[in-house]
């Protein structure tokens, strides 16, 4: 299961460091603790690059074809080929990831902002609530 660089790691070790990080996920209760988590975890460079990876499946299921996604983000023809090959295999992992994507999004839209402004006012101007992403409710 492991590459070469872990290959010191027993089977029993690696489902015991994969279920470590699983709990650690799953100890989030909302989007502060995700992203507090996050942070405690991850440098910027993996999290930049595991956003990447999302973002690459994100299109390669939308129909964006290899060479547009490596134009457009910049990244080589190895990181398309990986993604498109964890595509394959862990499908329903990136449909969950996409599918919550879009219900926060969705959430974000709908209370970031309200308009506010007297009865008589026609143009009623937008003012930003101080709603983030990481407010939605799991």
């Amino acid at each position: 299961m492991a590459n070469n660089r872990y290959k010191f790691l027993t089977e029993k070790d690696e489902y015991e460091i994969f279920n470590l990080v699983r709990n650690a996920f799953l100890s989030a209760h909302n989007g502060r603790d995700v992203e507090k988590i996050i942070n405690a975890l991850l440098t910027t460079d993996e999290r930049i690059k595991i956003g990447r990876r999302i973002k690459i499946a994100e299109m390669m299921i939308s129909g964006t074809t290899g060479e547009d996604i490596m134009g457009t983000l910049h990244v080589g023809r190895n990181s398309v080929t990986l993604v498109s090959k964890h595509l394959d295999r862990y499908q329903e992992g990136f449909e969950l990831i996409l599918k919550r994507q879009k219900k926060v999004e969705k959430a974000y839209k709908e209370k970031a902002h309200r308009l506010s402004g007297g009865s008589r006012l026609i143009l009623k101007k937008k003012r930003y609530t101080g709603f983030k992403r990481k407010d939605v409710k799991m």
